[in-house]
């Protein structure tokens, strides 16, 4: 990764931030200038969040970027990008189902984001998994799911921890963010165990985090050094611990939770009321609800509204703790289907080269043989290649390069085929492609394409004067005719490797 890139992706984080709350419309345009300029994909990738956050503020749809980014992050397939894609589609569809019914399952997408990063390697840069993984638990606090949104945050945390100085200024970004994540999850949770009457568990709740004092200095947004310290003041005075300062509305509503802990509803429901909805910094569901379940119980409320409003908070809460045994079984049985796609997939696919094995070559013909819908008189071509002198590579170079130069070949072959066609490695340095559906000048000039692409092949980089070329043998005819093709195309790479190697035999 070059320096210019580095910077770029710097660049790109830094307009995320800001485009919560102090966008900057005109330098994500130039931003993106350069990234299509210099065909920085990633770069793009999280310029088009920076835009949904931003639209998001205004008010304003941001199906289209959101779209973009899935979009981007297939194409690129890096799964930390991937994941941090199909978590922001999901958090969209979480936030719009206080509006509809409709629409994909946010639940269903938050699994696919969780395993996604299960299958991550780790090699992906430390900034995009971070990004993805706080998305991740974002999503699994706005569906409820807060002990699996504490552990994405811990994860986060852990992916942080290690030093970075070329990235040290977004990691703190990040560090930020997943701290005033964690003070909003934490306020919820405690507010809602509040809110059923559960105190001793509430204040354990808010002291998880109250123990982490106050994480805000200078280069804090001042806005989020009034949501953190309003934060902190609410849940201190849910633990019964001493409040930090506070004053107007989050001061009123962080005395009505201190009398209602007290048992002193009458006076905690009139400070209730007094608080309002607007406190002055964003308040989480949980805190709302506890708000309106401490006012419900002013003087002159019929007992049985309150008593209602009492027992749909505990069959909500009880509700979540059913839904979170159910989103860990979603995701153990997601895990469990991935691990056995792998491992199938494992059993057909070479290892080295990353093609077909004898295994999956069998499947392809077999495949073909029970296919209904393909006529038997469909034109099909086969190749058999063999690389020239592949026993002098090992011996003059060693077998480590002789297995980089098949995993080489293995690449170069998948270049040259499509999707319905099939290149495979029968063992040791022979390999197979069967063409489907090509007309007869096809396969031969497939043929010297793979011919040329391996001669002119910069071996150089494996071992110096290492030089590679391969023999292919080509027959085509009729899918019925398919088993003989097999034995032609072998009959004819034979032709070849006697008439001097290096060459193209089509019969």
């Amino acid at each position: 990764m070059s320096t210019g890139h580095e910077a770029a992706i710097e660049h790109a984080y830094q307009l995320i931030e800001a485009a919560q709350g102090h966008d900057d419309p005109a330098a994500v345009e130039r931003a993106e200038h350069e990234a299509r300029a210099c065909g920085w994909e990633d770069v793009r990738l999280l310029l088009h969040m920076a835009r949904s956050l931003a639209c998001l503020e205004a008010g304003v749809d941001d199906t289209e970027h959101v779209n973009a980014m899935l979009d981007t992050a297939l194409l690129l397939g890096d799964p930390d990008l991937l994941a941090l894609s199909i978590a922001l589609k999901a958090l969209r569809c979480a936030s719009r189902r206080r509006l509809a019914t409709t629409g994909e399952s946010a639940a269903a997408l938050l699994v696919e984001a969780v395993v996604l990063l299960d299958e991550a390697d780790g090699t992906g840069l430390v900034l995009h998994r971070a990004n993805a993984l706080i998305e991740v638990a974002c999503v699994a606090h706005e569906l409820g799911f807060w002990e699996l949104a504490q552990e994405y945050y811990q994860l986060t945390e852990q992916t942080l921890a290690p030093p970075q100085p070329r990235w040290a200024e977004t990691i703190r970004r990040q560090a930020r963010v997943v701290s005033i994540n964690s003070f909003d999850l934490a306020l919820d949770w405690a507010s809602c165990l509040a809110g059923i009457g559960q105190w001793e568990e509430a204040a354990a709740r808010a002291r998880t985090v109250l123990a982490v004092g106050d994480p805000t200095d200078a280069e804090w947004p001042p806005g989020w050094v009034g949501e953190v310290h309003g934060m902190r003041h609410l849940l201190a005075t849910i633990a019964g611990d001493e409040p930090v300062p506070a004053e107007g509305r989050v001061a009123a509503l962080g005395a009505a939770i201190t009398a209602a802990r007290e048992g002193a509803a009458e006076t905690a429901a009139l400070l209730a009321v007094q608080a309002g909805d607007d406190v002055g910094i964003p308040l989480p569901t949980g805190t709302k609800l506890l708000r309106l379940g401490i006012a419900a119980k002013r003087p002159g409320t019929n007992p049985e509204a309150i008593r209602y409003g009492d027992e749909l908070a505990v069959l909500r809460w009880n509700d979540r703790l059913d839904r979170m045994s159910g989103m860990r079984d979603a995701i153990a049985v997601e895990r469990r289907r991935r691990d056995h796609e792998q491992l199938r997939r494992d059993l057909v696919v070479d290892e080295l080269t990353g093609l077909a094995n004898r295994r999956g070559y069998q499947a392809y013909l077999s495949g073909l043989g029970g296919d209904v819908n393909l006529s038997d008189e469909q034109a099909y071509a086969v190749m058999m290649i063999d690389v020239d002198h592949f026993k002098a590579v090992n011996d003059n170079f060693g077998h480590d390069v002789g297995d980089l130069v098949l995993a080489r070949l293995g690449q170069i072959l998948a270049l040259h085929v499509r999707p319905i066609d099939l290149a495979a490695r029968l063992g040791g340095d022979e390999f197979v492609v069967i063409l489907a559906d090509v007309h007869t000048d096809i396969p031969t000039a497939r043929a010297q394409q793979i011919l040329d692409a391996v001669r002119t092949h910069p071996w150089d980089d494996l071992a110096v004067g290492l030089k590679v070329s391969v023999s292919i043998g080509v027959h085509h005819g009729s899918r019925r005719e398919l088993p003989a093709l097999l034995t032609d195309a072998d009959r004819s790479l034979y032709h070849a490797k006697h008439d001097g190697r290096g060459r193209v035999w089509a019969d």
